[in-house]
């Protein structure tokens, strides 16, 4: 039983917007090594209410998502009956609560720095909206996704003040664009699920051909900037090696089809992480 809610929040994910904190939190502090105890306890707090803010709409997702993964990926717990659906729904509103409280922890320690708390209200509103709406709308829901990913990049930066915003933005940026270009292609592997559900998503609307050029477009853009953190001087030269790796495999998932997509831009995303980290240490 544990093992299936632990299953369905998906750790690998959740652990890359946690470590996403840190390498925003990085970059804003220009390397910072963290000697003070008050420090290392706001990014902690703050790395673990990013963890469960991901789980919880992880799980909200396939709450609502339900029918669609009847169809499209029967093997999750919620679909295929390890976990009751309404069981789900309450176990994503205990995430995003304990979610609340870590970043309430966090701007508890930094008087005058409420904004990981505000960040956080503002995503749960967001995540709960998107899950039950948002995810429906043409290309909204890519974006909307996208922006979850970025955010977490910002709030690592505002758990050390919001004086350096300016260099994370540009690394937020580049994972925005990298995600909404992913989320393309997954709506072209799920088109079959979705289309039985009345869907309307880009590939649906349009076409698969179309779709494909859009997302391509995207993660394309992704790559175009991915130079531009070294360029700005934001991340040391180590950065712009690893990039390039992380730049190859994203341009290899264009010539793959949807489901080999996935994985290779998951892993494009991983080797990125990485990239950021050499930059700045």
């Amino acid at each position: 039983m544990v093992r299936h809610y632990i299953e369905i929040i998906r750790p690998s994910d959740c652990l890359m917007a946690s470590f996403a904190v840190l390498i925003g939190f990085l970059v804003a502090s220009g390397g910072f090594v963290v000697h003070d105890f008050l420090m290392f306890l706001k990014l902690f707090f703050g790395m673990i209410a990013v963890f469960l803010f991901a789980a919880a709409g992880i799980v909200i997702n396939d709450y609502f998502d339900y029918h669609i993964d009847k169809i499209n990926a029967p093997h999750r717990p919620l679909p295929s009956g390890k976990i009751k659906r309404g069981h789900s729904l309450n176990y994503s509103y205990l995430l995003f609560s304990l979610g609340i409280f870590f970043a309430f922890l966090v701007s508890y320690l930094s008087p005058g720095n409420p904004w990981c708390l505000f960040l956080a209200l503002i995503n749960t509103a967001l995540e709960i909206y998107y899950a039950r709406n948002f995810k429906r709308m043409l290309l909204i829901g890519n974006f909307v996704d996208s922006w979850f990913v970025a955010s977490s990049f910002l709030f690592g930066a505002l758990i050390f003040g919001y004086e350096n915003l300016q260099a994370v933005s540009i690394l937020a940026l580049i994972s925005f664009f990298a995600n909404a270009g992913r989320e393309v292609f997954g709506d072209i592997e799920d088109i079959a699920g979705d289309k039985k559900l009345g869907l309307k998503t880009l590939p649906i609307i349009y076409g698969e051909k179309i779709a494909k050029k859009i997302g391509s477009a995207l993660i394309l853009l992704a790559v175009i900037m991915s130079p531009l953190p070294w360029f700005f001087g934001l991340l040391k030269m180590p950065y712009l090696f690893a990039v390039l790796l992380a730049d190859a495999i994203f341009l290899a998932s264009l010539s793959v089809d949807p489901r080999k997509n996935q994985l290779l831009t998951k892993i494009a995303m991983v080797v990125a992480l990485f990239a950021f980290v050499v930059g700045v240490i």
